[in-house]
């Protein structure tokens, strides 16, 4: 190892430079932590605001077949989603930022968004077979009922 006496000036000066640098980005690019993404939308409303996006875009994905257009009117359905949820387009982008900082955090959220579907999923489910069999008589197999 070199003594510190022999090292030249300026090039001791530009490696301090350099390691303080590395050791103010260290702590200026952490992630912010779920305390500051509620500060600008609470979790919740995030789960919420997003949940309503992926239906909206699983349902603009299944009728762009009929209405290929329809993609280009996206923008017009998020909006309608923050004004019922009482959001600007740009208070959702900032939390979304923080939050995508966050892994564990955005994670977390997702986790909570596949139950909730997958709830939602089970309760069509339940309400397709009741509504059904409550609408569809017995009918004997090879016998035409007179109303067709």
């Amino acid at each position: 190892m070199i003594p510190v006496s022999r090292i030249p000036a300026k090039l001791l000066r530009i490696s301090l430079l350099l390691a303080m640098t590395i050791m103010v980005s260290c702590t200026f690019f952490r992630a912010p932590g779920a305390d500051d993404c509620d500060k600008i939308l609470e979790r919740d409303q995030m789960k919420d605001i997003l949940t309503d996006m992926y239906l909206l875009d699983a349902y603009l994905a299944e009728y762009q077949y009929s209405q290929p257009k329809v993609r280009d009117s996206i923008w017009h359905y998020y909006g309608g989603i923050f004004h019922k949820h009482n959001v600007t387009a740009h208070d959702f982008h900032m939390a979304l930022e923080c939050y995508l900082l966050d892994r564990d955090e955005l994670d977390a959220i997702h986790e909570e968004i596949l139950n909730r579907m997958s709830v939602m999923e089970s309760e069509l489910e339940y309400l397709d077979i009741e509504v059904l069999d409550d609408y569809i008589p017995d009918i004997p197999l090879g016998v035409v009922p007179d109303s067709l």
